[in-house]
């Protein structure tokens, strides 16, 4: 969708304490979010703990797994949701709308849902503007609320030492060797404490097995597992289980497994809420998206008189529930994207293109559920809106797409709308070409509020 030129005023600058570097905002430009938008979401992040619910019991192992995040439900004490960006024309449009017609069509453009946020110091710092931004401010309230239902700091474990040291250098600017102290921790993060695996398994020695934190776990895979899910991985936590056993009880996170537990009970990183949701389609093979004649056509494409793979009844009515044009999707004019269900996080693992093309996308499908096991999460390719931004002399061309974030309010019981990031992107850039719109050196932020 191409919009009209638009001032969005000029590039600036923001030096944090990370190894990123520098991040490029846009000071000007502020996305105002209706009431019905913020409202929608917070509707789809009550339905997401509330898939939470057999996900968590799934990957039960101990009766106090998770004591302080469950309620009636599961609670996800903060989510990212991963979004089309929303242009302003339905902006205006929504703000007439009834929540729950908002909260249908916003199903239909979310990629993913993160339970497990990062880059603390860039999300509370970078809109800062002579006094704390609205998500600094929000987020680190959601913080101390859940440190006053249960009395308890909050700390950050890292449980694997490259994850430690990766999250050392991003969050807080931290080469090896230097010192990192709790009050720093708090300054740039809003947490208590920052825990490597070794200084959590010294801790817990030292109390005799007891832990006074309640802990915000960073359990995502390194990014050499991403790219290649077969590396073995040291688990000098995970893998040991009474300390297993401690962190399970004392996070915050639902993103604990049992290194060596079968498929079915992990939930790390998950996406298996998407399809309770109706926010995608959960296949364990790629004939799951075609109708047995499909299949035949897949295994002897010449003799098999058919202009395209027909879908799978199933998959049809999932298509037909999003308003997609199910011709479209069988002759390869609307793309398809699949994601790893479990186990990673970003554009790892993914793989987009027609459903038609057995080359280009079920190839590649085929060969990555080979190599990572488990299942892949289906949806339509979602096109960003695309923008140009008319105060620079260059007639800069972004694409882009909404971050938002929700926190719990655990005093009312409600979720908050805690801010949003919109990351655009030049459409010249190498990485839009290939489909990936994300947070990297060259994305350009623009603050959501609402």
């Amino acid at each position: 969708m191409h919009l009209a030129k638009q001032n969005l005023g000029p590039v600036a600058d923001r030096g944090l304490k990370s190894a990123v570097g520098q991040f490029h905002f846009l000071p000007e430009y502020v996305v105002s979010y209706p009431t019905t938008v913020a409202q929608a979401l917070a509707l789809l992040f009550v339905e997401y703990n509330h898939a939470f619910g057999p996900l968590v019991e799934a990957n039960r192992e101990w009766n106090d797994d998770y004591r302080y995040a469950l309620g009636k439900t599961p609670v996800n004490y903060a989510v990212q949701i991963d979004m089309v960006g929303l242009a302003d024309e339905f902006l205006a449009t929504a703000a007439t709308m009834a929540v729950a017609d908002v909260r249908e069509f916003l199903r239909g453009k979310i990629f993913e849902i993160e339970n497990s946020l990062a880059m603390y110091q860039f999300l509370r710092k970078i809109f800062r503007n002579g006094h704390a931004s609205q998500f600094e401010t929000r987020f680190d309230g959601t913080l101390d609320q859940v440190r006053q239902l249960h009395g308890r700091p909050i700390a950050l474990l890292a449980i694997t030492q490259p994850k430690y040291t990766a999250m050392r250098a991003a969050e807080f600017g931290k080469r090896d060797g230097e010192t990192l102290t709790d009050q720093e921790v708090k300054d740039l993060s809003g947490f208590d404490r920052f825990f490597s695996p070794d200084e959590f398994k010294d801790y817990i020695a030292t109390k005799g097995g007891r832990c006074e934190y309640l802990l915000y776990v960073r359990s995502s895979d390194p990014v050499e597992k991403l790219k290649k899910p077969k590396t073995i991985l040291e688990h000098p936590l995970l893998g040991d289980p009474h300390l297993r056993r401690i962190i399970k009880e004392n996070a915050i996170t639902f993103n604990i497994d049992d290194p060596e537990a079968e498929y079915s009970a992990r939930i790390n990183d998950t996406k298996s809420y998407m399809h309770p949701l109706g926010m995608g389609y959960e296949i364990a093979a790629v004939e799951d998206l075609l109708s047995p004649g499909a299949k035949q056509y897949l295994v002897d494409r010449e003799s098999f008189d058919y202009d395209g793979p027909r879908l799978a009844v199933p998959f049809a009515g999932y298509l037909q529930d999003r308003g997609v044009d199910l011709r479209s999707i069988e002759n390869g004019a609307t793309y398809l994207r699949a994601k790893p269900t479990k186990g990673a996080y970003g554009c790892y693992g993914h793989v987009r293109g027609s459903l038609a093309s057995g080359r280009k996308f079920r190839r590649p499908l085929m060969q990555e559920l080979d190599e990572r096991g488990g299942t892949y999460i289906v949806q339509p390719e979602m096109p960003t809106p695309i923008v140009t931004n008319s105060h620079l002399t260059d007639g800069t061309e972004y694409t882009f797409i909404d971050r938002n974030f929700l926190g719990f309010d655990t005093l009312g019981g409600l979720p908050i709308f805690l801010g949003g990031f919109r990351a655009l992107m030049s459409t010249a850039s190498p990485e839009v070409q290939r489909g990936r719109v994300h947070g990297n050196k060259d994305t350009v932020w623009a603050e959501i509020v609402g």
